[in-house]
Formats: structure tokens, C-alpha cells, sequence
């Protein structure tokens, strides 16, 4: 009897770990914290390993690590290859697969360092430390010497002896600690997304030996940056004698357009740089050998400003010194490019209606076909036969892939998140059509809440996506992550309106001049067709949210209709006079139809603050004070003019963020700010309670003060 009641007990204790493990919960903010985050394969010369790197991040701390890890392609245990608590990155392998050269701040390291470890395990090498960052390292073919880039002082730089690196750390030094601060220019451009350029750095390639840390300047007449984005694009010819360099030939003061270029550089250290894209205004880049060291395939776009216009594929041939397009005639917009070992067969990635397949095509872009349509796939790294890649979808954080060239058959590779997922219960995605304007086939994406009933009303949120010249994917968002909100018990949709990229060049143009009109009827078009769809979805509760162009289209929807009965403002281009003040202004005149000295008529006719009279719907009104893309005044602006119309309305101001909200805590808070928004005009069940983080806030969701209702379930 106790031996029958013991087993009745242990199946009873079973069944319930059982049930217990399978039992799922709703995706909260703070879950996007908690995924690792799989980023930046490189794949062994042999083609045999790839290298990765594994992104975690700690609420508590505010801060993120990384380390590198490695797994087999043709399937096997994945291995840790760094134990650091810091943050490794920019992994590429020796030319004989036996070392993996990487950056990292380490130990006593005052900025980003070169180090080098071996594959098959032992401790990571320090190579060199300099006055400011090492990045994007590169192997020398003879496996004895390896480019980095850093930024350099270039008053200061001399020959980069010993001498030499002390006077710029020592200048360096002085200026942080500096009490005056002013930034002073005279350029046209003097900020760049999040920081100035008035600092008079510059951009240096510079050739490391491994055996004696000697350093040899392979750009020492360069006296500005690369790009004015800091970015860093070039590649290393086979034969190790040239390099190719995306960089930006207009000079200060930055009063034309900017217009990077493909600039040849040999390795010798003599400093020679040949410019071989001259003839277009356009963008030229980023630069990518072939295998036979035969040519250069870079992507261009013509038009010289922000436009969208499709980046095109096309090729420098090196010894007849002429450049060719390749994928002129194919209506996409080309992503990630890469060259099979023979030279013969390219490899890109490209968006297409909503995702972003892998494409086979052949080198002069003939018979180009899809191989891998699934989800959103980046990090396309292609070694002889074997080709890796990242993929994520609307329900799956990006993991590893390897894809079989010939069936095109892809294997998952890493799992790193598959066991926390099983614990998330997510909604169901799925595509859609519908006639939008100019009876226009416009796509969207719909997510409907985990625990989806067709018996119950629901409220309809329209996510607006920025750009205005991107796509919306099936896609994993850390920030804009359609499942978080659909978890609050909200019907969810991103619309790829008119503009959007991914549905040929002439739909990605179509709102040049008239950023609002198209857009604004797709989206309205969008919810007319749901509304039909679901005869659940509550015509009465709707909202809408966007974040910078999507702010944009919050601000106009905000002027020219009441349908909504709450919106969400992040980053907004709210006022068209002051993007003025963004940290690129040589396009807007161009795609807002006037400006201030020019046709200021049709900069008005475009501008969401031209039509404040008409603002009724409660805004959230939510900015970055670092934002130098979308400057914060933007927010300030309809914040106040909400105010004078005793709009209800609501401002959150980040201090110490730019265009996006990156900080854990504050990223939490930040959802928090949404989710408590909408469940108080629509309804809803916002997945998380009020962050327990200090906030500077006087009123909150629900006080009178700042005009609050009762929030409502939503299935009533």
C-alpha cells in the first residue's frame, strides 16, 4: 500500500514538472533583456568553423557582454571560445585557420585592444593598444601582419612611434578633462547621429606585425574620417598588396553632398590612395575583392541624397580600371554581398515584400534565384562551398544557419535561445494585402494577441515604421517588437505603405515631396480592411504608434484625422523647420518639398506642425536629448502645442539617449511609457507593472493631473 501511494505520489510530482515545463507566459519588455542576442559570424578559411559572437545583457548593471564562440558547419556542440566579462568583438581568422584575431577592452585596457587567440584553446594575446580604439581587424595573406583602423589626432600622429602615441594620449587626456567644453565649426555638418565632429580626429588604416608591434600608417594623408558616420569599410586584395576603402571625398566644410567613394590603397605603407569611382555623385561601397583578385564589387546609388533609390550592384574590373553595373536591370535593393571561392557565383541578400531572402545569381547578375526565402536573413558569410547566415522571424531571436548551396536547405546551427522561447507564448503572424492608395497592392504584417479569441472585441494598434525608406520584416525587434505588443492583449500591424522599401524603386519614391498624403491613406486603408476582416476588432479603439519617419506619420495622422483615439510620438519629425538642425541636412530640402530660404509653401504643405490646429487625439510625445538625426526640440515643439490645446498628452524625455532607447532600464521604462498610454485610451493588459527604477516624474497613468480614464480589458 505504501510502496502503490509512493508511485502514485512520484507520477503525480512527475506530471506536474511535466505540465509545469510546457506551461507558457506572455512576452514581457524585460524578456528582451534576457535573450542572447547571436551577431557577426566569420567563417575559417577551410570553411569548417564559424566564429560568432554572443551578446548578454544585465538589467541590473545597465550594461551588455560578449564573448566569441565557435561551432562546426557541418553540425555539431557549440564552444565558448572567450570567458571575459567585457565585450568582444570583430572576430576574423588567420589566413591558416589557427588563430582568430579579435577587439576587446580588457583588464586595465583604456580603450578597445587588438588581441589574438589561438582556435584550438590557450589564453588571448594582447597585440597593441592605442590612444583611442582599435576596430575592424584584417589578416595579411603571409598570416604575419594584420590591419586594424583606429582615429588618430593628426597633428599628433608622426610616424605612430612611441613618442608619438604618448602626445596624442596625453593630448587626449588633457581634453577630456578639459573644463571648457564648447564645439565650434564652421562645417555644414558637425554632428552625426549621436555625437560631435569638431573634435579634428581622423581615420587611419595602419599595418600591425604580429612579431614585433611595429606600426606602418597605410593612410597617413588622411586629416578627417573615412565616412562622417565613423564607420569603417574596406577589404584586403588576395594577393595582400592593395586594399579597398569606402571613403568620403567631399572635404570639409561638408557644404556639398557627401559622396563616398572607392579609393585603392596599396599595403606598402607608401600612402598612394586612387580614387576609381570618380564619376559617380552617388554613394560607392562598401568595397569587396573577388577570390581571383580580379575585381571589386561595391553597391551604388546615383542619387546623392536620401532619396530611395536602390543601392545596385556593381563591379571595378582592376585591370581595364572600368566600372560595370551588375545588377542594373533586377528591380531590388541590394544587402549583403558575397563572391563564391571560384569567382564565378554571387551570393546576396536583398528585400522582398516583407522578408529578406538569399540569392544566388551569377557574376555578371544574370539568372538571379531565390534559395532561402524563410524570415530575415543578415550576416551572409560565404567560404568555397560552405555559407553561413543569421536568421530571426517575428517569432525567433536570430540564430546561426548554415545553407547547402546546392538544395538550398538550411540548418540551424546555434540554439541558444530555443529553450527559453518554449517558455513565451506568442501570437500568430501572418502576411496580408490590401488596395492602398492609387489602388495600390500594399503589404502588411498582422499579429494577434497570444491568446486570441474571435469571440472578444479587441483594440487595433497600427505600428508606423521610420525610414521612411525601410521594410517591415518578419523580423525580431529589441525595440519595436510586434509580439511585445500583441502581448498586452492589442491586435497588431505594420503596414509597408507607400514608400517602403523591398516592392521596387518606384514604390520606395512614390512619396518624395509628399511625405504624408500615401501614406496616411494605406494606413487608414490598412484598418478599413482589418475592420472588415475582423468584425472583432473594436472600430472604436484604435491606436497608433511610430518612431522617427513613423513619428512623422503619427504627428500627420495627429493633423488630419480624429480616428484614433490615442497615438505614441517617439522621435518625431514633428516640425519640418527643425530638422534644420539635424546632423543631416543636405537631402531634406529635397524630399520635404521646400525649405526655409526656398520653397517655403511646400515645406509647409509637408509639415506635421502646419496643421496643429487640428490636434485633438491624446499624444505620447517621447525623445532622446542625444538625438542628432531627429533633434529633441522636435518633441518639445508638439509637446507644447498639444499643451495650449489642452490636448491630453504626455512627455518623456530620455537625457542620455539618442535616436533609439538602448538602455535596459531605461528601454523597460520606455515600454512601460507605451504599453500604460494605450491601455489607458484602448484598453488592454500592459505585460509589466511600473518599473522600479528612479524616474523624475511627477504624475503617472491614472493620477488626474495628468488626464486620466479608467483603463479597459480588452475583451470587453
Amino acid at each position: 500500500m505504501i510502496a502503490r501511494s509512493l508511485l502514485s505520489l512520484l507520477l503525480t510530482l512527475a506530471f506536474c514538472i511535466a505540465a509545469s515545463a510546457t506551461e507558457q507566459r506572455l512576452l514581457t519588455p524585460q524578456d528582451l533583456w534576457a535573450i542572447k542576442r547571436v551577431t557577426s559570424p566569420a567563417l575559417s578559411p577551410d570553411g569548417r568553423h564559424a566564429v560568432f559572437r554572443v551578446q548578454e545583457w544585465s538589467i541590473e548593471k545597465n550594461e551588455s557582454t560578449s564573448n566569441l564562440w565557435t561551432v562546426p558547419v557541418a553540425g555539431g556542440e557549440v564552444r565558448r571560445l572567450t570567458t571575459a566579462e567585457t565585450s568582444e568583438d570583430a572576430p576574423v581568422w588567420s589566413p591558416d585557420g589557427t588563430r582568430i584575431a579579435f577587439t576587446s577592452k580588457r583588464g586595465k585596457d583604456e580603450n578597445a585592444s587588438l588581441y589574438v587567440i589561438p582556435f584550438h584553446g590557450g589564453e588571448a594575446q594582447k597585440i597593441l593598444e592605442l590612444p583611442n580604439p582599435i576596430g575592424t581587424p584584417r589578416w595579411l595573406p603571409e598570416g604575419k601582419s594584420i590591419v586594424v583602423a583606429t582615429s588618430a589626432i593628426p597633428e599628433l600622429a608622426g610616424k605612430w612611434a612611441e613618442a608619438d602615441v604618448a602626445a596624442m594620449k596625453k593630448e587626449l587626456k588633457r581634453r577630456k578633462e578639459s573644463k571648457m567644453t564648447a564645439k565650434v565649426t564652421e562645417n555644414r555638418q558637425y554632428r552625426h547621429f549621436d555625437r560631435y565632429l569638431t573634435d579634428n580626429l581622423a581615420n587611419r588604416l595602419l599595418r600591425v606585425d604580429l612579431a614585433t608591434k611595429a606600426i606602418t600608417d597605410l593612410t597617413p594623408g588622411v586629416d578627417r574620417l573615412f565616412l562622417n558616420s565613423g564607420d569603417i569599410h574596406y577589404d584586403i586584395a588576395p594577393d595582400g598588396k592593395t586594399i579597398a576603402l569606402e571613403f568620403n571625398t567631399t572635404a570639409p566644410p561638408f557644404r556639398d553632398y557627401p559622396n563616398a567613394d572607392i579609393y585603392l590603397i596599396p599595403t606598402d605603407g607608401s600612402g598612394t590612395m586612387k580614387n576609381v569611382t570618380p564619376e559617380n555623385k552617388g554613394d560607392d561601397g562598401p568595397p569587396l575583392f573577388s577570390p581571383d583578385g580580379r575585381s571589386v564589387y561595391f553597391k551604388r546609388q546615383e542619387t546623392p541624397y536620401y532619396s530611395g533609390e536602390s543601392e545596385k550592384l556593381w563591379r571595378h574590373d582592376l585591370a581595364a580600371g572600368r566600372n560595370t553595373p551588375v545588377t542594373e536591370p533586377i528591380d531590388y535593393s541590394i544587402g549583403d554581398v558575397r563572391v563564391s571561392g571560384d569567382s564565378r557565383t554571387l551570393w546576396i541578400t536583398a528585400e522582398e515584400k516583407g522578408v529578406m531572402p538569399i540569392f544566388r545569381l551569377n557574376a555578371d547578375g544574370t539568372e538571379m534565384k531565390p534559395v532561402y526565402t524563410e524570415g530575415t536573413s543578415t550576416g551572409l558569410e560565404v567560404r568555397g562551398d560552405a555559407i553561413v547566415f543569421l536568421n530571426d522571424t517575428m517569432n525567433r531571436p536570430n540564430e546561426l544557419f548554415a545553407l547547402d548551396p546546392k538544395t538550398g536547405a538550411a540548418r540551424q546551427l546555434t540554439r541558444f535561445n530555443d529553450e527559453f522561447m518554449a517558455g513565451i507564448k506568442l501570437g500568430k503572424v501572418e502576411p496580408y494585402w490590401f488596395k492602398g492608395a492609387n489602388d495600390a497592392d500594399v503589404h502588411g504584417w498582422l499579429v494577434l494577441p497570444p491568446n486570441y479569441d474571435p469571440a472578444k472585441k479587441y483594440p487595433l494598434v497600427q505600428l508606423l515604421h521610420g525610414g521612411p525608406h525601410t521594410m517591415n520584416r518578419d523580423s525580431w525587434s529589441y525595440r519595436w517588437n510586434t509580439q511585445v505588443f500583441a502581448a498586452a492583449g492589442w491586435i497588431v500591424t505594420w503596414v509597408n505603405r507607400h514608400g517602403s522599401t523591398g516592392f521596387g524603386e518606384e514604390f520606395a519614391r512614390s512619396i518624395l515631396n509628399q511625405w504624408g498624403d500615401k501614406p496616411l491613406e494605406d494606413v487608414m486603408k490598412s484598418t478599413d480592411a482589418l475592420l472588415q476582416r475582423f468584425p472583432n476588432i473594436d472600430g472604436d479603439r484604435l491606436a497608433a504608434a511610430g518612431a522617427s519617419y513613423g513619428g512623422y506619420m503619427a504627428a500627420w495622422i495627429l493633423g488630419h484625422t480624429d480616428r484614433f483615439k490615442a497615438l505614441v510620438n517617439h522621435a518625431g519629425v514633428n516640425n519640418s523647420y527643425s530638422q534644420f538642425a539635424s546632423d543631416m541636412t543636405h537631402s531634406f530640402m529635397h524630399v520635404m518639398g521646400g525649405s526655409p530660404w526656398g520653397d517655403v509653401e511646400g515645406l509647409q504643405r509637408n509639415n506635421p506642425m502646419f496643421y496643429a490646429k487640428n490636434f485633438r487625439t491624446p499624444t505620447l510625445v517621447i525623445h532622446g536629448e542625444l538625438d542628432y538625426r531627429v533633434p529633441y526640440g522636435n518633441a518639445l515643439e508638439l509637446y507644447a502645442a498639444l499643451q495650449a490645446q489642452e490636448v491630453p498628452s504626455r512627455l518623456v524625455i530620455f537625457p542620455d539617449e539618442n535616436h533609439w532607447i538602448l538602455k535596459p532600464q531605461n528601454a523597460i521604462h520606455w515600454h512601460w511609457e507605451m504599453q500604460s498610454w494605450l491601455a489607458r485610451y484602448i484598453g488592454g493588459t500592459p505585460t509589466l507593472e511600473k518599473p522600479n527604477f528612479e524616474t523624475k516624474d511627477e504624475t503617472k497613468p491614472g493620477d488626474p493631473k495628468a488626464g486620466a480614464t479608467k483603463p479597459t480589458d480588452a475583451s470587453e
